[in-house]
């Protein structure tokens, strides 16, 4: 199980950080849309057309593409208060209940999200050439990231309750994103 861990740690890291980094493209490529729709309708007096359909496509793609590092490292909102009082194994059980719970909504997420790729096939784009299918194509991609990571974080949940003298979670990478 251990090898297995590591296999998807590495497989999630890297694909993780590659999204992260797609998304920091996306955004500077959004800031130059933006701005060339600026000079050309406010200085050469002729808008662009499709501007504001990619740039908000481009800003839907970059907040999917942070979602499964945010998922993996725990970089989303919880009160913490009440847990860090409890026993270790209830506070690890109650985790990984939580996460089961999060796994089955991804899992149901990622489903109902490939016939919304579908369906977006028969819809013509307004001002591009091809399928609203392309801008959709990030949500059916971002909830399998998802998947993977909700494996790791179960098999490191699982981990933890059979040997809790070790340390398996990823509170670590979190640290480093904490805002106090």
């Amino acid at each position: 199980m251990r090898r297995v861990l590591a296999l998807l740690a590495k497989i999630n890291e890297t694909v993780c950080g590659a999204a992260k980094n797609l998304a920091g493209l996306l955004l500077m490529a959004m800031l130059l849309i933006v701005v060339m729709q600026i000079v050309f309708r406010y200085v050469l007096n002729d808008s662009l057309v499709w501007s504001e359909e990619l740039a908000k496509a481009m800003m839907v793609w970059t907040a999917f593409l942070v979602a499964p590092w945010a998922y993996r490292i725990g970089a989303n909102v919880r009160i913490e208060l009440f847990i860090d009082e409890m026993p270790p194994v209830f506070r690890n059980s109650l985790t990984l209940l939580l996460n089961a719970l999060v796994f089955w909504i991804v899992a149901v997420f990622f489903w109902e999200s490939v016939g919304f790729w579908q369906r977006g096939l028969t819809v013509q784009a307004d001002s591009l050439p091809f399928p609203v299918a392309w801008f959709y194509s990030i949500v059916p991609i971002t909830f399998a990231f998802m998947v993977l990571v909700g494996v790791e974080l179960l098999l490191r949940n699982i981990l933890t309750l059979l040997n809790p003298d070790e340390v398996f979670d990823l509170s670590h990478l979190n640290d480093a994103y904490q805002i106090e």
